[in-house]
């Protein structure tokens, strides 16, 4: 049965006043562990609101805590995915739930997938959250200090590497035991069809990918 408790938590950086917010399935696991150890303890780690947190329930009830127990603003950051291959990676993580069980997977195709998250309601195997709303995108800036590319992790970790003043090392955890060699084929009008429902998702991640981090203030 799928795991949802405990499994992506925001983390705070004390030394280096840094928050971690995990947007999931974008390493999530790994960062957290790789992190953890050097993560501030806090009332947000009892809270469950608090292991989904976005930016907005971020800033809404947790940024003046923290910052007090820091002694200082902090500096937010996150990862952000390809919206097609971070919905492929729901669709396979859901296939680990038995069939027959609400949120699974099992017995339906990756197009039968993504149908059902365009759909109205949305089942509960297909709700996978908004990567744009999690981030607080405007379309034009996002309300998160700074995001990397899925596929840029080198980046974030030159980013930790010089905030912490140490070269981290990032752990493999939650990884598929069967990794695509590439996404299946989408149809061109199912294609449009998420573009068009997800937009805000997939120009989020196009300005990020652009140089595999993306900074607010630029």
């Amino acid at each position: 049965m799928e795991q949802r408790v405990g499994a992506v938590l925001l983390l705070v950086l004390e030394a280096s006043r840094l928050v971690f917010l995990a947007n999931p399935k974008t390493a999530t696991q790994s960062v957290r562990a790789m992190l953890r150890p050097r993560a501030l303890s806090g009332e947000w780690q009892n809270d469950p609101n608090a292991r989904h947190a976005g930016i907005a329930p971020f800033d809404r009830k947790w940024r003046k805590l923290v910052e007090e127990r820091v002694g200082g603003p902090v500096e937010v950051f996150a990862v952000v995915r390809a919206p097609l291959a971070r919905l492929d990676s729901w669709y396979r993580y859901r296939q680990r739930n038995p069939a027959g069980e609400a949120r699974s997977t099992q017995g339906m195709g990756f197009e039968d997938f993504l149908r059902a998250v365009l759909s109205d309601p949305v089942p509960d195997f297909a709700r996978v959250g908004a990567q744009d709303r999690f981030v607080g995108w405007t379309g034009a800036r996002a309300g998160v200090d700074v995001l990397f590319d899925y596929d840029r992790l080198d980046l974030m970790m030159d980013f930790l590497a010089d905030r912490v003043g140490q070269r981290l090392h990032l752990p493999q955890k939650n990884v598929s035991p069967v990794p695509r060699a590439a996404l299946p084929e989408v149809a061109p009008d199912l294609l449009a069809a998420l573009h068009s429902h997800m937009a805000g998702e997939f120009a989020l991640h196009a300005a990020v990918a652009e140089t595999g981090v993306l900074f607010a203030d630029d």
